[in-house]
């Protein structure tokens, strides 16, 4: 009988000390740290962009100079940049460089009274440019050529796949009957973009 209670005793107190344990209150986590504040970047807004100058002489594009701004602009869509706008008075510039070089039997960007690309554009008022670019071509028979051409060469190519040019105007030359330049074709491009 004390054998029997003894025993009943010694459950009781395993009892009481195994549920005293599992009641026994766990520790609280460590608390997490603050997350950091968020910085949120706004830039500046950009500048509204100039409306280009209003080219005053008489121009009609050639039918190969269309041609290029197409294919120039299909090059840009397969690229996944932004399609460029016809601008008349940078054609215009484009395509006296062409019969310049034409004329003087040169190939180069300088013009043969020294002026480069910049200041050809500025004498028919387009002055608010950000950026400006030329591509310069001779030889080639259709637009076609020229642009494979100039999409092989890494600096034209650079110059042509530039995101942020806006406008492009293209001025083509044939050399005329009893010239003796060395192209048959003279080709240039003037890419350009507003502040």
């Amino acid at each position: 009988m004390v054998a029997k209670r003894m025993i009943t005793v010694a459950i009781v107190a395993l009892v009481w000390v195994f549920a005293s344990c599992r009641s026994a209150p766990e520790p609280e986590p460590e608390p997490l740290p603050p997350p950091p504040p968020v910085v949120v970047y706004i830039p500046e807004p950009e500048p509204p962009e100039e409306e280009p100058v209003v080219f005053e002489f008489e121009f009609e594009p050639h039918e190969f100079e269309l041609r290029v701004f197409e294919l120039i602009n299909w090059e840009r869509f397969v690229h996944r940049l932004p399609q460029l706008i016809w601008y008349d008075a940078a054609a215009f510039v484009a395509r006296e460089h062409s019969i310049d070089m034409q004329s003087n039997n040169l190939m180069r960007h300088t013009g043969s009274d020294g002026s480069n690309g910049r200041e050809r554009l500025e004498r028919v008022g387009i002055t608010n440019m950000r950026v400006w670019g030329s591509c310069i071509a001779g030889g080639w028979t259709t637009p076609e050529e020229v642009v494979a051409a100039w999409m092989e060469s890494p600096r034209y190519r650079q110059i042509i796949l530039r995101r942020d040019f806006t406008h492009l105007g293209v001025g083509y030359f044939e050399r005329p009957a009893g010239s003796n330049a060395r192209f048959a074709t003279y080709w240039t491009q003037k890419f350009l973009a507003y502040y």
